[in-house]
């Protein structure tokens, strides 16, 4: 079984094809209670007329509820540490302002993963199955803080032995269909599976790294040193976004937006994509040109990091931000299409304090507010994989 940013990057990763999401894949294994509670430690089985206690601090009761029916639906039977890096998986894949429920869900409800319901999208991970006492007791625990997840960045899981059972069913599902023979439920729910669990491994490695394994069941994090599209988690309304910079030409992926920047205690606003010096950046969708400016000689310590910037106006209201340009190949008010050439990237120091050159490319949710002194809430963007 597995569970799913993206996107992106982050899309987050329940179908591996042509775009590799942030779900993964899973088989819905039926659990009775009387199994499942056999299953869990002593110290851990619900007691009679157990109080439930309230939610933990900034979590819902949905968000319990989601996380107590992931871990029966996902691995009932599994382990309180893998219980935990379960939930810590689904918590550092959320997008920003996501709830813990929003992301479990999809805004699908309650169901298998790999499906969907109008008008949310494919579940990342299973949550067919309702939730014991002690599933719900150790989500609680878990959102609570009383557990640390072992993974701190992980945001993907997989069960290399679940898959491969799904697709033994889905070879013979399709062997049976050759024949004209009918499916059992369980077939024709399976029969979409297509690769091994080594060849979705090698799949997740192109843009994921291993991070570890409990229980059978392998946790991945992101790998920035290849540019694809779950380099990004999809974050809240972002649209499918082109490369400001020809894939063939980037070099590593930096920080995506992460609400404390390593190192800085500054928020990360962006992305960095770093790629050679005189590297023609280009708009990541069709705009307006709202503003092009030069902070490299100016007496505010922002614009100086900034350097020279140029900040597109989508249709939407969002603005696309392009940072530590070398130079500007537009004006304010010019309308670009997705593809056009937006400036070029400056030398490392040139154009703001990077070490090396890199555009940093930002999307916020409206434009600059004097008041606030800030742009409207980052969105980590979600690229096309090309």
């Amino acid at each position: 079984m597995s569970g799913r940013k993206g996107d992106a990057a982050l899309a987050a990763l329940a179908v591996v094809g042509t775009v590799l999401t942030l779900g993964g894949f899973t088989v819905a294994v039926a659990l009775s209670r009387r199994v499942a509670e056999k299953a869990l430690p002593p110290s851990r089985q619900p007691q009679p007329n157990e109080t439930i206690p309230s939610p933990p601090l900034d979590f819902s009761d949905e968000d319990v509820e989601a996380a107590a029916r992931m871990l029966a639906s996902e691995n009932g039977q599994g382990s309180p540490q893998l219980w935990t890096e379960l939930i810590g998986s689904q918590l550092h894949a959320r997008k920003a302002g996501e709830t813990l429920y929003e992301r479990i869900t999809a805004g699908s409800g309650y169901g298998r993963q790999g499906e969907r319901s109008w008008p949310g999208r494919t579940r990342p991970v299973s949550t067919d199955q309702e939730a014991l006492p002690i599933h719900q007791s150790w989500a609680r625990e878990v959102l609570s803080g009383l557990h640390t997840p072992r993974f701190g960045n992980a945001i993907a899981f997989f069960d290399p032995a679940q898959q491969d059972k799904a697709y033994a069913i889905a070879q013979r599902a399709r062997a049976k269909q050759v024949q004209g023979l009918p499916l059992t439920e369980q077939e024709q729910r399976l029969s979409h599976y297509r690769k091994t669990a080594a060849e979705v491994r090698a799949d997740w490695q192109k843009t994921l790294r291993r991070v570890g394994t409990v229980d059978g069941v392998e946790f991945y994090e992101m790998n920035r040193s290849n540019p694809e599209k779950s380099d990004f988690a999809a974050r809240d309304k972002a649209k499918l976004l082109g490369w400001p910079v020809p894939k063939e030409l980037v070099t590593r992926i930096g920080d995506r937006v992460t609400e404390s920047r390593p190192g800085s205690g500054r928020p990360h606003k962006g992305v960095d994509i770093f790629a050679p010096a005189g590297s023609t950046v280009t708009a990541a969708r069709s705009g307006r040109v709202k503003r092009v400016m030069d902070g490299r000689g100016s007496n505010h310590e922002k614009a100086q990091r900034a350097g020279l910037w140029v900040d597109v106006e989508a249709a939407n209201g969002q603005i696309d931000r392009y940072l530590h340009l070398g130079e500007a190949t537009v004006t304010e008010g010019q309308r670009v299409k997705r593809g056009d050439a937006i400036g070029l990237i400056a030398e490392a120091h040139e154009s703001g304090s990077g070490d090396a050159p890199h555009v940093h490319f930002e999307v916020r949710t409206s434009d600059y507010d004097r008041e606030k002194k800030d742009y409207g809430q980052p969105i980590d963007p979600k690229f096309e994989v090309v």
